[in-house]
């Protein structure tokens, strides 16, 4: 038995949408390297942007690919400290090829100064409160 091919579009009318995949976060080092300080900064700042560390999937690498990365379909791509070989853009949001996903390129948890946490505040802004 064989069934139109738009049976799908008249059965179900309602707009179809795809759903992502977790945010991404990576790390150039293990979870247990970071200070209790620095853990409860990275969960502060996924809280800011309504995200939670049970929530996101945390990746540790020193480098990362794009192309790799895509595998997860993830919402977004948050990076602090992992160099991502296809974004050169340090705290600016940056729409990928990679399906329209936001990455957003930042310094490891444990350089973060102050300067510093307040271009990735205006950054996370831009690329997840828009």
């Amino acid at each position: 038995m064989t069934f139109p091919p738009d049976l799908a579009v008249q059965t179900f009318p309602e707009e179809l949408y795809a759903i992502r995949g977790k945010t991404i976060v990576l790390i150039p080092q293990h979870w247990e390297a970071y200070t209790e300080t620095e853990k409860e900064l990275l969960s502060k700042i996924l809280n800011a942007v309504k995200l939670k560390l049970e929530g996101i999937i945390l990746l540790v690498q020193t480098e990362a690919d794009l192309n790799t990365l895509k595998e997860f379909k993830p919402a977004a791509v948050l990076s602090f400290g992992t160099k991502i070989q296809q974004v050169n853009t340090p705290y600016q949001a940056t729409t990928t090829t990679l399906d329209d996903v936001v990455v957003l390129v930042a310094d490891d948890l444990k350089a973060l100064n102050d300067t510093k946490k307040k271009l990735l505040w205006q950054a996370l802004k831009q690329a997840l409160l828009s």
